[in-house]
């Protein structure tokens, strides 16, 4: 190997070890304080008991989750050890929990585009079918088989590892292969594809009840809808603009991290060690990527949810203010 691909290793290295840490502590904070505020606001009793609401606040905390475990020991590196290179148990289930919860983020938004376009139909029936137990149920069945999926890295991943990117890795090839593959369908492209089936037909079902509405003669229009009805109404585009503008953000933030290790295992181990410091390179992006998408809900719902989510948001800020108020005194 030459000297300048020694120094171009050496570079990417220093670039990538640093771009960890310092972005991985923005989003630690970020994130940790937005799903905090998430999981305060959604509990509230003017909105909590609407199934996706109720879906988006499980969101937030697996959210929450994911970030902590996924990010702690990127903001320590360089500075402390990270005990789960070096301790087994600890490696497989930081491992573990942090795979499982980024899944069952991404399947608890399958669950809201399909309350969406069950209150979207024009069936009495369907509609019946957003409720609360039904969400709880839809809620439980993600954590469980998420669980099992990713079972399979309790005997995958080892500690203590010196031929792999990280200490804490995938033992073999069939492994990592195996993990790899799994995370980029089950994880990403499947529930990002089921987002875009069931949003487009939402889609369709409001322009199919808008085109209903058109072709209603007005003479048979006897009433208007009541105050309570218009803001139900109102609550229902603001949740649905909410869920479309979060599965656009998980697309654009995730499906790298998905391609990227979907080209890894097909293209197989690298010749060149410059070309495998490129591959950890971008991959390291990628990852941190993904964790910005799950630090990012609180800012969307903040900007696209309206009343609906501001209100309860302004309630809490007041509060805040009247107890560091009371505390001054």
């Amino acid at each position: 190997m030459s000297s300048t691909d020694i120094q171009r290793i050496e570079l990417l290295i220093r670039i990538s070890n640093q771009i960890s840490r310092y972005f991985s502590i923005f989003i630690f904070f970020g994130g940790t304080i937005g799903n905090i505020f998430n999981i305060i606001i959604l509990s509230d009793r003017s909105i909590r008991k609407l199934p996706s609401v109720f879906l988006f606040l499980i969101a937030s905390i697996a959210s929450l989750i994911a970030i902590h475990l996924g990010l702690i020991t990127r903001m320590l590196s360089g500075w402390a050890s990270d005990p789960t290179y070096t301790i087994g148990w600890l490696c497989k289930l930081r491992t573990f929990l942090v795979f499982v919860s980024r899944a069952v983020v991404f399947w608890l938004f399958v669950l809201t585009t399909i309350d969406r376009l069950l209150l979207s139909s024009s069936e009495n029936r369907q509609r019946r079918l957003s409720t609360m137990k039904n969400a709880q149920r839809g809620a439980l069945f993600v954590i469980i088989m998420s669980i099992i999926i990713y079972a399979q890295l309790f005997y995958c991943y080892e500690a203590n590892l010196t031929n792999a990117p990280f200490q804490c890795y995938a033992k073999s090839s069939s492994c990592q292969l195996l993990t790899d593959m799994t995370f980029a369908s089950f994880t990403t492209i499947v529930p990002l594809l089921l987002m875009l089936i069931f949003g487009l037909m939402t889609i369709s079902n409001i322009r199919e009840s808008h085109r209903r509405l058109c072709q209603t003669s007005i003479e048979t229009m006897t009433h208007r809808l009541s105050p309570s009805q218009q803001r139900s109404k109102k609550m229902e585009r603001h949740l649905l603009f909410m869920v479309f503008t979060q599965v656009l953000v998980l697309a654009i933030l995730t499906l790298p991290q998905a391609i990227q290790r979907l080209h890894a295992a097909f293209i197989g181990p690298y010749n060149s060690q410059l070309q495998a410091t490129k591959d950890m390179f971008v991959y390291n992006i990628v990852l941190l990527l993904t964790y910005l998408a799950s630090a990012m809900p609180f800012y969307i719902y903040t900007l696209t949810g309206g009343n609906l989510f501001r209100k309860p948001l302004l309630n809490l800020m007041q509060r805040i203010y009247r107890l560091i108020l009371c505390r001054q005194l």
